[in-house]
């Protein structure tokens, strides 16, 4: 066979691995593969273009492949040579639009393998790449899965977790440990949010103390400080801090579905149905107790609740923020009118304001014939009457006396990891100094250098200062607990009616009370208030016989009131 004629062309050679585990001198392998056979064809190599660790299913995020592309018309040369097809491209729409452009610009594709390539080998070259493709990412799928249900991890580092280690100390691919640090911070948060910090005071708080944010130590790693979203996340996905079922001993695996923008070609994520989700416990990596896991959620639920009363007219949820703003009566959004069932609002002013129905004021007698209104001051005396009524019975004082004792133990926890993350600090800072305190000693006088050492130095003897005053609390009730229930109790309605508390007053209330029907008694001469609730509803079910009425009817006279 006469072998083919040397002729001189000039060639554009590419080269490309695809992840980090492939080794970057693949590239020099490729490029010597490569020109050593353009050497034989006597070709002249004038242009080289590389991508290190992209995918060859990517187009647009390879800038030597898009630098490549973009010199096609340039006649600066007329052969690309690549090791393989699957070099240039793994998907046939991208591998199908270059060999196009090529072909425009009369520019011949060449892999030592195959030769020049054709319409033809590239069709059949590209689907087989496809096949791969997906073949791969299924045979990758199913690997995790399997791992899963072993109870390793299916994904990357978690915070609070370091890898976990065999009886020899040598890592365990995939196995958890619980760090104990970043555990601690993972309470602090949790608590934080439960005794109702919002995430945007919690990561400031977290970067005021100088805790290193998930991110610091990654790729990731922009400022490395703690945002709100870092904690938030989102509750369905289960991202973020506060909704990482890890954190309670659950893994869950396959709740979302990757895959790539054909238009952008980046990364996106599509929440899979639960059904498909795949849980595995693993109790032996909890962090969070349930009871306070459960706190968080509740409290997550009920500003979910919150925010999503937003009128119908409002598409774009401009008026979101409303419904999160604090309420300016005690009552504000409890009461209902015993007549009609609509919402009852303050009018007047003064020792005059009364809550009175508004659909009867503002819609007339055909739809509510109203009655005389409620002094807002009245009101309120009237529900803590019967919230006061309700916290004196034996099994309202044995919830509050058992909440006594879990909050001790909480408070306990709570500064045990305080402790613990203090002397983390304080570690932290002992090494700077030392750091400092070398180069100083080796002859860097910088005026920075110094001003960082004192500044180092006066924090590390403030921190050591603190110690003494971090002292976890005693897990005992004290003696006088009945009679300081008796006492808040009795105070309750003081404290709840303190004009500068009645905005937090109101949401509290709002999680004991659920409503507040207003009744009109011509007998009586006053108003009848029916009070539901959380609170009662718990005395219901934990002495069903003593309390056969849990609902409380109160009277009270209203004197000269207008009626509506």
């Amino acid at each position: 066979m006469t072998p083919s004629r040397k002729t001189s062309r000039r060639v554009a050679l590419y080269a490309r691995y695809s992840t980090d585990m492939q080794n970057p001198m693949s590239i020099e392998d490729q490029y010597r593969i490569v020109e050593r056979y353009a050497q034989q064809r006597g070709w002249i190599v004038v242009a080289r273009f590389s991508d290190s660790a992209i995918s060859g299913s990517m187009s647009l995020s390879r800038p030597g492949f898009q630098e490549l592309s973009d010199a096609l018309p340039s006649k600066a040369f007329e052969v690309v040579l690549a090791e393989s097809l699957d070099r240039l491209s793994r998907d046939q729409e991208h591998a199908a639009r270059f060999y196009k452009a090529a072909r425009q610009s009369k520019v011949d594709i060449y892999t030592p393998a195959r030769g020049r390539i054709d319409a033809m080998t590239l069709g059949l070259s590209s689907t087989m790449n496809a096949i791969f493709l997906e073949d791969l990412a299924d045979k990758t799928r199913r690997g995790l899965e399997g791992r899963v249900a072993k109870g390793f991890s299916g994904g990357g580092r978690v915070y609070g977790y370091t890898q976990g280690t065999d009886e020899r100390g040598a890592p365990i691919k995939g196995a958890l440990a619980i760090d104990g640090i970043e555990a601690a911070v993972v309470r602090r948060i949790f608590r934080d949010y439960a005794a109702g910090r919002s995430p945007i005071a919690i990561a400031s708080a977290l970067n005021d103390d100088g805790i290193p944010s998930p991110s610091v130590g990654t790729e990731r790693a922009s400022s490395g400080h703690w945002k709100q979203n870092t904690i938030n996340g989102n509750r369905a996905r289960g991202t973020g801090i506060l909704n990482n079922e890890l954190y309670i001993g659950r893994r869950v695996w396959n709740r979302l579905s990757y895959g790539k923008d054909y238009q952008t070609e980046k990364r996106r994520s599509t929440l899979n149905p639960e059904s498909e989700w795949r849980r595995v416990e693993v109790p032996e990596l909890r962090i969070v107790d349930q009871e306070l896991w459960d706190t968080v959620k509740a409290r997550q639920e009920s500003q979910a609740k919150r925010r999503s009363k937003v009128a119908s007219t409002d598409p774009h949820h401009l008026s979101s923020g409303q419904s999160l703003r604090r309420r300016k009566y005690l009552l504000s959004g409890l009461l209902h009118c015993g007549l009609c069932g609509g919402k009852m609002t303050v009018a007047g002013s003064g020792r005059y304001k009364a809550y009175y129905c508004a659909d009867a004021k503002e819609k007339g007698k055909s739809v509510c014939e109203g009655f005389r209104g409620l002094k807002e001051a009245r009101a309120s005396e009237l529900v803590l009457s019967a919230l006061r009524s309700e916290l004196m019975h034996p099994q309202a004082y044995a919830a509050f006396r058992e909440s006594f004792r879990k909050h001790l133990v909480q408070s306990q926890g709570a500064a045990e990891d305080t402790l613990r993350l203090h002397d983390a600090r304080v570690r932290d800072l002992e090494t700077r100094h030392r750091n400092l305190l070398q180069a100083v000693e080796t002859g860097d006088f910088a005026a920075a250098i110094v001003e960082r050492l004192n500044a180092v130095d006066a924090e590390l003897k403030e921190m050591k200062g603190k110690r003494g005053q971090i002292v976890p609390p005693t897990v005992e009730l004290p003696g006088n607990l009945p009679e300081l229930y008796r006492e808040m109790v009795g105070n309750l309605a003081a404290a709840l009616s303190d004009e500068a508390v009645a905005g937090r007053a109101a949401d509290e209330l709002h999680e004991l009370v659920e409503r507040v029907d207003v009744h009109w008694d011509d007998a009586a001469a006053g108003h009848r208030l029916e009070v539901s609730g959380n609170l009662l509803e718990m005395l219901r079910k934990s002495a069903p016989r003593d309390l056969d009425a849990v609902r409380g009817n109160i009277f009270a006279e209203v004197g000269c009131g207008s009626r509506i």
